[in-house]
């Protein structure tokens, strides 16, 4: 038999960003139960601050003690703590560095990374910073910033030939740009390092703000087209996840 708490639980499950307020009957409807029982319950959570009763159709919505507890949880996520166990799986399941990149202004910097066992790897250092136009990373922060703050970034960016395949051209860049945020990740072939191939998705916060980025990434001889489209879909799943443990529930960017 359900608990009182596993009742009230039931309870706030059934509000959603579609649907912020309910009535007793629906909400006993819902779960099978009497109106009279859920009234109660809805009564006793009223008081604790959790629902609050509108008074022009009286029906509930969640109160200010959730968002106290949205703030807590917020501000214990640690993103290299979160990041950390998808990118050990990715190490072991690609056999290839793997990299954790947060934005800082027009750059990146790594804050994370997992090195592979292969002789042969690109060697990066924590706390390295490295420009957003160039890399697959970079190109992830660029693509997902709202419009805009894109466009303004740009405007005051000046694109270095790092490489023979670095990308110095506003408009191709752009092109680039809206490929990548199209079909959810970057590829990068020797644009900041030549010979160096990296792929990389990006991770959002509650507020679908883009907050950091994965990339696998290693010698181009070794990272090949059919070695990357093998990545893709593990690079992806691991990213939804750790924006679903950063809060994340939607990957729509104004």
């Amino acid at each position: 038999m359900p608990t009182s708490i596993q009742r009230a639980i039931d309870i706030l499950d059934i509000f959603t960003v579609e649907q912020p307020e309910n009535g007793v009957r629906e909400m006993a409807r819902k779960l099978d139960l009497h109106p009279s029982s859920v009234g109660r319950m809805l009564v006793t959570l009223t008081k604790l601050g959790i629902l609050v009763q509108n008074e022009s159709n009286h029906k509930y919505r969640l109160g200010s003690k959730v968002l106290q507890w949205s703030a807590v949880y917020l501000g214990s996520l640690d993103l290299q703590k979160v990041s950390r166990p998808y990118m050990e799986e990715l190490l072991k399941n690609t056999q290839e560095s793997v990299s954790l990149y947060v934005p800082s202004g027009n750059e990146r910097v790594l804050i994370e990374r997992l090195d592979s066992s292969h002789f042969m790897r690109v060697v990066t250092q924590i706390g390295q910073r490295m420009p957003l136009y160039a890399g697959a990373s970079g190109k992830v922060f660029l693509a997902f910033l709202p419009t805009q703050t894109r466009d303004d970034v740009l405007k005051n960016m000046h694109l270095d030939r790092l490489t023979s395949k670095t990308i110095i051209d506003i408009k191709d860049l752009l092109k680039e740009l809206i490929l990548i945020r199209k079909r959810g990740y970057a590829i990068s072939h020797g644009e900041r390092v030549e010979g160096v191939t990296s792929l990389s998705a990006p991770l959002f916060n509650y507020r679908n703000q883009v907050i950091g980025a994965i990339s696998i990434s290693g010698p181009s001889i070794r990272l090949t087209e059919e070695k990357i489209t093998e990545f893709i879909e593990p690079l992806i799943v691991a990213t939804d996840h750790i924006s679903q443990a950063m809060g994340n529930l939607s990957h729509e960017i104004a």
